[in-house]
């Protein structure tokens, strides 16, 4: 009877699966690695510089207006701060401007007023940035959620310079970085503020402008928004998705600006 004998193993097909263990881990390894420097590299060529002083809002929806209609919105800067004394100050230092007549407002850090919409429009272009459309300004006062007022929908006069608030033994314009940004600072009261947004007034906006200045303001001329309300504004007529019409010629101590800036 022959006996059956088994073939010696040769030692080779555990060396050969370590072997391709340890390819597929490098591999692995490799991938993991290529992923990570592309991610990085992309996160480089798209990144958005930070630009000082401004706030970067990123293109996105919000909801706008009294009814929160989404709404889409570009990419864009705005100034974390109103536009002060001490801004302008340097702007007329070196164009040769002539600084706005603000008696009892000079104080470096207020907010310039007693400016027209020409001379805000003036600064911006020197600065390299421009005044802010009224979606950018209500984007930035309103969040995403459309809030009626930076800090939520409580009407709480307390969070701003505004005419009902309780807590100000005066009221008069503020530092340009008075209260806390939200997420920039007093977008509500402290002063209105110009946009680029050109609007038709009513009737009753007409009258009340031909008994302040003359030559009285008609419709056949520019007539711009101002939103956010100032100091001599209750906290019920300062809601961010409001406005009101005043001729682009029109200057007041209560009227400022703060600054745009596309990417």
């Amino acid at each position: 009877m022959e006996s059956t004998s088994r073939p010696e193993s040769s030692g080779l097909a555990p060396s050969l699966s370590s072997s391709a263990s340890k390819k597929f881990v490098i591999v692995f390894l490799l991938v993991i690695l290529a992923g990570t420097i592309a991610i990085m590299l992309y996160g480089w060529m798209v990144r958005v510089p930070a630009i000082p002083g401004m706030l970067y809002v990123p293109v996105g929806m919000f909801k706008m207006g009294p009814d929160a209609t989404p709404t889409e919105v570009h990419a864009y800067y705005i100034d974390e701060t109103e536009v002060s004394n001490a801004d302008f100050a340097e702007f007329c230092y070196a164009t040769g401007c002539t600084p706005p007549a603000t008696p009892g407002s000079a104080a470096p850090d207020l907010p310039v007023v007693n400016i027209t919409f020409a001379q805000a429009q003036a600064f911006a272009k020197w600065k390299g940035k421009r005044l802010p459309t009224a979606l950018e300004w209500e984007r930035v006062a309103r969040g995403v959620d459309g809030d009626r007022y930076p800090w939520g929908n409580a009407a709480d006069a307390s969070q701003a310079n505004l005419l009902d608030n309780k807590t100000l033994s005066s009221h008069a314009l503020m530092p340009v970085k008075s209260f806390k940004p939200q997420p920039v600072y007093q977008m509500i009261g402290n002063a209105w503020e110009m946009l680029d947004a050109e609007v038709t007034p009513g009737d009753a906006a007409v009258a009340k402008f031909a008994a302040l200045f003359t030559p009285a303001p008609t419709t056949k001329e520019k007539w711009i928004q101002i939103r956010g309300g100032s100091f001599q504004t209750p906290v019920a007529e300062a809601v961010a998705y409001t406005w009101t019409a005043v001729p682009e010629r029109y200057a007041a101590p209560d009227i400022g600006f703060r600054c745009a800036k596309d990417p």
